[in-house]
């Protein structure tokens, strides 16, 4: 009898425990319910913010305390896993999820909300305002409004307005104009804005090592790069020591993307701060 009983409380004992965890696996990916404590970002560029790197199987993991909205079907949240961009069959692992881990790590009670909008090949005008990428990601980010506040944009992009001068010329007002129409459709005049720069291999391959080419690449890091100093509260991210696992050097790998993401969390975190400060003005 007493075994009976002591088997009993052994088997109440283990049902409860294992109720405990499927309850911390649920409220793991429940929005908060103060609106204020889910932290939500757009993610937008082309296919090195859409993500080139492997995705392992433990990748395919949703990651605690991070919520995507899908790129495709019904606007509502789900947990986030890799690939975020799955427009393909397969999909990549991109630098989102590293950025929300890195994000995440001094902000208890906070939950992410990743809206990766991000396309493949695009060059900035299928990107601005007036395109129906831009008016997806404006659409997706007054749904996140609702239930949670917009804290910036996480920006890669520039590869494809390397190709003809035209493009190049026009970079920089057009990344500017972006910005701006971004914070007055938002409603955040200070919305910050993080871009990362084009690889260090780029233009190092065989489809893109000609001269002409390589200036052109060299032009749009430069735009990239000289961003925080002309357009307040945003940020400029480096992509020093990263690499490419294919032989075009365009794209970066998986551990590239997880380098990638902690240096966006903390530029991000950076202008943050410099935005909460009594004086900082606002943004253009």
């Amino acid at each position: 009898m007493r075994q009976s009983r002591t088997s009993c409380v052994a088997l109440c004992v283990l049902l409860a425990a294992t109720a405990l965890k499927a309850q911390d696996r649920d409220d793991a990916w429940k929005n908060p319910s103060e609106q204020g404590n889910f932290h939500v970002f757009l993610l937008m560029g082309q296919s090195n913010m859409a993500g080139h790197g492997t995705v392992l199987p433990e990748d395919r993991k949703p990651v605690p305390r991070v919520l995507m909205l899908p790129i495709k079907g019904k606007l509502q949240w789900e947990p986030a896993a890799h690939p975020l961009h799955d427009r393909r069959e397969f999909g990549y692992f991109g630098l989102g999820l590293p950025f929300a881990v890195e994000y995440l790590k001094d902000k208890p009670g906070v939950v992410v909300g990743l809206i990766p909008v991000a396309r493949g090949g695009a060059p900035i005008d299928r990107l601005r305002k007036g395109t129906p990428i831009y008016a997806d990601a404006i659409a997706k980010a007054r749904f996140a409004a609702k239930q949670g506040t917009i804290k910036g944009v996480l920006w890669h992009q520039g590869e494809s307005d390397t190709v003809t001068p035209a493009r190049a010329d026009a970079y920089e007002k057009k990344l500017h104009q972006l910005v701006a129409d971004l914070r007055q459709d938002l409603g955040d005049g200070q919305l910050p804005f993080v871009v990362g720069n084009l690889a260090e291999f780029y233009g190092t391959g065989p489809d893109h090592a000609k001269p002409d080419r390589v200036k052109r690449i060299d032009q749009i890091r430069k735009i990239l790069r000289t961003l925080p100093a002309k357009v307040t509260h945003t940020g400029f991210v480096e992509s020093t020591g990263c690499s490419s696992p294919d032989q075009h050097m365009v794209h970066f790998d998986r551990a590239s993307y997880i380098v990638l993401g902690k240096r966006y969390a903390k530029v991000f975190d950076t202008i943050a701060k410099q935005a909460n400060k009594p004086d900082a003005g606002s943004g253009k």
